[in-house]
């Protein structure tokens, strides 16, 4: 039997059995971090969880966690930046407006008040 979240709520990620499927997670999860920074739509995915009952990882393994290590502090380097931008084009977005746009007006006045 599965188990079914309740409405509303994120659905938990299920466990990683092995360390090649989580590190295969990890991937996934940092292409899509590269796809967000892009500004291209990444489709939703459960949270990653760092697996807590795998032991040790493999020897094998080492280098392409080192590599996905890596790759993620380029990711995270690279939000601030990108933050700071988002931020500097919508003040002159909202500037453009300011300038451009005319105040509301009321339509009529009510005198019965």
């Amino acid at each position: 039997m599965t188990a079914v979240p309740a409405p509303g709520l994120p659905e938990q990620p299920r466990r990683p059995v092995t360390w090649r499927e989580a590190l295969d997670r990890l991937e996934a999860h940092a292409d899509r971090a590269e796809q967000l920074i892009r500004g291209h739509a990444a489709p939703d995915e459960p949270p990653w969880a760092p697996p807590t009952d795998l032991g040790p990882i493999p020897d094998e393994f080492v280098p392409r966690a080192r590599q996905l290590l890596a790759r993620q502090q380029r990711l995270m380097a690279a939000i601030p930046a990108l933050l700071s931008d988002k931020h500097h084009q919508r003040r002159v977005a909202d500037r453009v407006a300011d300038a451009t746009s005319t105040p509301a007006h009321p339509v009529y006045l009510d005198i019965t008040a």
